[in-house]
Order: C-alpha cells, then sequence, then structure tokens
C-alpha cells in the first residue's frame, strides 16, 4: 500500500471468488473476533474511499484455511447499492446492515454486537 495525499493509500483487495478492487481510501475502522466452536479468526475493515463509499474487507482463517471476500457499499439515493465486485444488488439500509453481517458470516447472535458501530460508521460516512 501506497500514500495518496491526506491519510488516503492506495490499497488492493483479492476476493476468493476470483474478484479484485484498487481503491484510493484510508482504514476507517477495524475489528477481530475469534469463534472458539470453529476456532477461527476474522478480521473485518472498514475503508472509507475518497467519494465517499466505503469497502468492507472481510479477512478468516482457521489454521492453514482462510477465507478473503470484500464489498463495496455506496449511496444510491436512499438506498445503498453492496457489490463483491461480481454481483451487485440495491437495498434500504435495515436490509444492508442483515445482509453485510450475513456476507460476513458474522453469526446472527454476535451481529447486534457489531450493529451500532456499523450503523455510526455508515451514517458518519454517509
Amino acid at each position: 500500500m501506497g500514500r495518496a495525499g491526506t491519510g488516503a493509500e492506495k490499497i488492493f483487495l483479492r476476493g476468493d471468488n476470483g474478484a479484485e478492487i484498487n481503491f484510493t481510501g484510508r482504514l476507517y475502522s477495524e475489528i477481530s473476533y475469534y469463534a472458539e466452536e470453529t476456532a477461527s479468526l476474522t478480521r473485518l475493515r472498514l475503508f472509507a474511499l475518497e467519494d465517499g463509499g466505503q469497502v468492507y474487507s472481510i479477512v478468516s482463517g482457521a489454521g492453514l484455511q482462510k477465507s478473503r471476500t470484500f464489498y463495496t457499499v455506496s449511496r444510491d439515493g436512499e438506498m445503498y447499492r453492496i457489490s463483491n465486485g461480481v454481483q451487485s444488488f440495491v437495498l434500504p439500509l435495515d436490509l444492508l446492515f442483515a445482509s453485510v453481517f450475513g456476507l460476513c458470516g458474522i453469526d446472527p447472535e454476535r451481529a447486534e454486537d457489531f450493529k451500532s458501530d456499523f450503523e455510526e460508521n455508515l451514517r458518519k460516512l454517509a
């Protein structure tokens, strides 16, 4: 990653679905959690883009297995567009939360723990 001005960096991400993304942005927030039942560690990173959009990077791993996904989120009028680099769809804000948590593989019981932080970050960036 190389620096590009006011705290922004040029960032490259690759997903397991074959999608790749290059963007200029900055790390806005990061959280990691460990799931004892699967012995896996998940790292969620939120990047703020220069154009106001966001990129969520999710990397999970257990032992030698690792999965990498990313999702771009941008406002589209009163709705939000989410894409994994292969497929895109448009959702209202309340469905966006459920979708991101589901796509990130976050246990629904733990989703409430992250929802307030996610909602606050999304509103600040939007």
